[in-house]
């Protein structure tokens, strides 16, 4: 059952939050461990290669991204099971810690104007399951209230885990999963929100309903890549 901040309030007064870094008594990510974390550099694309907003010339074209802000490696141990908490073990307060210690850098990083933000969405039965979509927590945390958040895109069907896959099958595993929501009047400009951004496999295909559906220009969002 996700556990939101009352929650998590009254809780740790019994059993105290651990660093996910070092263990320390003290809050998801100590100070000490959030110094030691390695930002992603705004040059750089999630592949390592040199970019501009976020991504080289080949993920831009392969992604059909205007741009793309990602702030952590998933190879941090940290970051990672950060994600892990949220995702898998129902911490929903783990967002709004990641907000407060880093909605500055992202809006930062964001593009400024008149875009929307929406969440790469669940199926109904995954959403049923864990009881929440953390890539619309993260969208809403991370953005509000500068910019306005709407569901555009639904899931049409169950998909296997991503994570289970390699490049070629995780392609396939998304193909024709999403549409976009009926009677919505849908924006120019919009910030398409995931967790983690791998491949690049479930924002491509995202984008590419947006796009078919008149949205001009989509920047992605996710907490981590790799």
């Amino acid at each position: 059952m996700p556990t939101n901040n009352w929650g998590r309030n009254v809780l740790s007064l019994i059993m105290p939050i651990e660093c996910l870094g070092c263990g320390a008594e003290s809050d998801w990510i100590c100070a000490d461990c959030r110094r030691a974390l390695h930002p992603q550099r705004e040059e750089l694309c999630f592949c390592g290669k040199a970019g501009e907003d976020g991504l080289c010339d080949k993920h831009r074209e392969k992604l059909g991204l205007n741009g793309l802000t990602t702030l952590f490696s998933y190879a941090e141990p940290a970051i990672r099971e950060l994600i892990h908490q949220i995702k898998y073990r129902g911490h929903t307060d783990a967002v709004t810690f990641f907000a407060q210690k880093y909605q500055k850098k992202v809006l930062a990083r964001l593009p400024r104007g008149d875009w929307v933000v929406t969440a790469v969405p669940l199926s109904k039965e995954r959403q049923r399951k864990r009881g929440f979509n953390q890539s619309l927590l993260i969208g809403k945390k991370l953005t509000e209230p500068v910019y306005e958040y709407v569901e555009l895109l639904i899931k049409k069907r169950e998909t296997k885990p991503q994570v289970k896959l390699n490049k070629t099958k995780r392609e396939k595993n998304l193909l024709r999963s999403f549409a976009v929501k009926t009677r919505i009047e849908m924006p120019e400009q919009v910030i398409l929100v995931d967790d983690v951004i791998t491949s690049g496999s479930t924002l491509k295909e995202a984008t590419k309903v947006l796009r078919k559906a008149g949205v001009q220009k989509i920047w992605a969002l996710t907490i981590a890549h790799g």
